[in-house]
């Protein structure tokens, strides 16, 4: 219920229509506290009825019903003339542009995605029942001065109402066509001058200190002196919290030349809106007043959308910074743990094969989780780039193939090849990883002794991939939120594979980075799935492209100096190149492996990028002049976007490499180094 009004006072009427009992029983106790009617039913006919038997405020109008939908009810409300100006505000689950288009097209004023922002949504509301209700009492002071004025007077009256109901509209309009509070200010500002005033100051508290903007017109006071007469009445108001009048003159009660009015919402005062006029025949009366003090209100929720949004991007952008570094720091113990696996691997023949078998899994998992968790961060905030070539889509399948018999992740399973050559125009690393995590997601969901299908074709203007298995399948719900992020299904009834539930979601995101679609499709739970990628098909290469080897290249014995902070990671790094028949060396810190260098005149430094106090590119370009020609250069870092790979080759560096580094690729690398070392080639490789 709602609270007594006191008498004399008319409650504004709030009209909600939904089919659903559960949301008319929520909107009207969000709206309770108003002290106003709220008229609630459950059709769009009996809102009709409704509206014929009284004026309504507001309609929150729900899209979706059964017999009328809300489109239909709200033509039919605009056929009306009386009803053809109240607000009709459409909700909805769905966020269809064309949708959208037509609720603004029937009259709509706004247009709002549930779950609502209960806030927000009452603040909309209430500044509808306050127009309505100003509206209805400027009807009211109209009706009462009938019998006293001239028809002129009433039509120049009635002129004013319209002209300031249309400027507080299209004044709502403009303020939210933009969230950018310097945007929004200026906007304010514009409004304000000439319509409402000829001097104008917005004064906005924001963290770290204030916003001070001015506006006028043509004016003959000096604007400074303007500006002092109406600070006064801007302290008043921020400590009132109420708005302030400036008079014209001392005593002069009724001369209104000016008013500062406070901007507040959600109970926060965001700063205080001061206007004055020059001219004694544009002094303010009440009316005008109402108008500053409405735009006020409006202007008041405009500015904190815009702080709401700065602070929801400053949160996007920690979060994004929180990730980076979560990931980097999780691949410090990566690398060592790599490196300790390629020094026991390289030992062998000791009765810990099998738990060295479960260490390098278990760190290909981890991996894998991380260059996830970090993909998804890149992609949500648009920084993630692709590096096309010609693929071969076949070639790509066989190689994640083997890539996850090396895991001991397929052996459970019996899993079949139709593969023809197949070519598109893409990123191999993400093809990979898009293959991988499709794969996997079969593995995982598919019981043991299951079959998984795997076909790749072309088709017609199309590369076709497809995966099918014979799992838990899915059922209609999870089909609908299967490439959601962080979304899971029920797992094998063995237990299956850990996650954190951003594979597919992953995998979608990539393959549309491609210009490509994915597809899930299910008949049921215990049916199995199926998974179709489709990207743009692309003409075979017309000659052979260079190919890097896979495996790791046998390397001459050089002497390496490796500047790494981590000890273990240091450690086992030293190891694993000592056992490939390099003579190492190790130092701690920047300093010291400089000074190590110019002692040692190694043939190659592997040099950490993360170094405390001394970081690794200043290491770099100091050592980079020092060092004989030729000396190759080998940047480590958890960080590998593009950026970090320029700054590491503008610092002087040769290759820069992402940790954990795989032993085979680091050989490799070596070795490249080492050839180009041979060949006197400077050309930095990338």
């Amino acid at each position: 219920m709602a609270p007594p009004r006191p008498a004399g006072q008319d409650r504004a009427s709030i009209l909600i229509v939904d089919d659903r009992a559960s949301k008319l029983i929520a909107m009207e106790a969000l709206f309770a506290d108003f002290g106003e009617n709220v008229v609630c039913v459950s059709s769009g006919k009996d809102a009709l009825r409704q509206l014929l038997e009284r004026e309504f405020a507001v309609i929150l109008l729900d899209v979706n019903m059964p017999d009328m939908d809300g489109f239909e009810t709200a033509a039919l409300i605009r056929q009306r003339p009386k009803l053809q100006h109240i607000p009709i505000i459409f909700m909805t689950a769905g966020s269809d542009d064309t949708h959208a288009l037509q609720g603004y097209s029937l009259g709509a004023v706004d247009y709002i995605l549930t779950p609502v922002v209960p806030e927000v949504l009452r603040t909309k509301v209430k500044v509808f029942v306050e127009l309505f209700k100003m509206t209805e009492q400027l009807k009211r002071q109209a009706e009462e001065r009938v019998a006293l004025a001239e028809e002129r007077a009433r039509r120049a009256a009635a002129e004013a109402a319209g002209r300031r109901a249309a400027f507080l509209a299209e004044a709502g309009k403009s303020l939210v066509r933009s969230l950018d509070l310097e945007t929004t200010a200026d906007t304010i500002l514009n409004l304000v001058v000439p319509e409402l005033a000829s001097f104008a100051v917005l004064r906005l508290s924001v963290a770290g200190g204030e916003i001070v903007k001015t506006r006028h017109g043509e004016i003959r006071s000096e604007p400074s002196k303007v500006q002092g007469m109406l600070a006064d009445s801007m302290d008043r108001a921020v400590r009132s919290l109420g708005t302030q009048m400036v008079e014209e003159a001392p005593g002069a009660a009724k001369a209104i030349r000016g008013l500062a009015c406070p901007l507040l919402a959600r109970g926060t005062t965001l700063g205080v809106l001061a206007v004055a006029v020059e001219d004694s025949s544009d002094l303010y009366d009440r009316a005008k007043a109402m108008v500053v003090e409405d735009l006020c209100g409006r202007a008041a929720i405009a500015i904190d959308n815009c702080l709401l949004y700065g602070e929801i991007q400053q949160r996007d952008l920690r979060r994004e910074q929180f990730v980076a570094m979560l990931a980097h720091e999780l691949r410090n113990p990566l690398g060592a743990i790599t490196s300790a696996i390629g020094v026991l691997e390289r030992v062998g023949g000791d009765p810990a094969d099998r738990a060295r078998g479960v260490i390098r899994r278990q760190l290909g998992n981890l991996t894998h989780l991380v260059d996830d968790l970090l993909d998804v961060a890149r992609i949500t905030t648009g920084k993630i780039s692709l590096t096309r070539s010609h693929v071969n889509l076949a070639e790509s399948v066989e190689r994640c193939l083997k890539t996850l018999e090396g895991t001991e992740r397929t052996s459970r399973h019996a899993i079949s090849m139709e593969c023809e050559a197949t070519w598109i125009e893409a990123d191999p690393v993400r093809i990979d990883q898009i293959l991988v995590n499709l794969i996997g997601n079969a593995l995982k969901y598919t019981p043991a002794g299951g079959r998984i299908d795997i076909r790749v074709e072309p088709a017609s203007d199309e590369s076709v991939f497809e995966i099918v298995d014979t799992g838990v399948g899915m059922s209609k719900e999870a089909l609908a939120r299967a490439f959601d992020l962080f979304f899971q299904g029920n797992r094998t009834p063995d237990g299956g594979e850990g996650g954190l539930g951003i594979g597919l979601s992953l995998a979608r995101h990539l393959v549309e980075l491609h210009g490509g679609s994915v597809e899930a499709a299910s008949e049921g739970e215990g049916r199995g799935s199926r998974f179709t990628v489709r990207f743009p098909r692309s003409a075979p290469p017309g000659s052979d492209e260079e190919r890097v080897a896979a495996g790791a290249a046998e390397s001459g014995r050089c002497r390496i100096l490796l500047v790494e902070d981590n000890e273990d990671a240091r450690e086992m790094l030293q190891m694993l190149l000592t056992l490939a028949g390099h003579d190492v060396h190790g130092a701690a810190d920047g300093p010291s492996g400089i000074e190590m260098a110019k002692a040692t005149d190694p043939d190659m430094v592997v040099i950490d990028l993360g170094l405390p106090g001394m970081d690794g590119y200043e290491v770099a370009r100091q050592l980079r002049p020092a060092l004989r020609a030729g000396v190759g250069l080998i940047a480590l870092s958890g960080y590998g976007q593009s950026a970090d790979r320029r700054k590491s080759l503008e610092a002087g560096f040769d290759t820069h490499l992402v940790k954990p580094v795989d032993p085979n690729h680091l050989s490799g690398v070596i070795a490249s180094i080492q050839r180009r070392q041979q060949d006197g080639s400077k050309q930095p490789s990338s």
